[in-house]
């Protein structure tokens, strides 16, 4: 099957930094913007939570957990990347993209922020 790329707008919580994420899956889904939730405090410090996304099947609208691949901006320096799901934050492993990072997840509906 083929990929589709959604771009997903982000809430420009962090000075500076553009929030949109490029959402790469399955062309029988669809990537789509979800409330962002307030920030959350995390080992001494504040995780700034600045995108967050469905992933669906569009014959049925339902979430779905599938494998894609995420494509956004480098992080300012000394932030780490984290996905929030199974009601904790994860930190993220990226890999460098023509200028920007990337990294693939396989879960339907994450936050994504930045803390220390």
């Amino acid at each position: 099957m083929a990929n589709a790329k959604y771009k997903i707008k982000g809430n420009n919580k962090i000075p500076n930094y553009d929030s949109e994420l490029e959402i790469e899956v399955d062309d029988k889904y669809e990537a789509y913007s979800k409330d962002i939730p307030d920030p959350t405090p995390y080992q001494g410090g504040t995780i700034t939570w600045f995108n967050a996304f469905g992933v669906r099947e569009k014959s049925t609208g339902r979430d779905e957990d599938v494998t894609y691949k995420v494509t956004l901006q480098s992080l300012p320096a000394g932030k780490r990347l984290f996905a929030l799901y199974g009601g904790q934050p994860h930190e993220l492993t990226t890999e460098p993209e023509g200028g920007k990072i990337k990294f693939t997840l396989n879960v339907g509906d994450p936050p994504i922020g930045s803390g220390p």
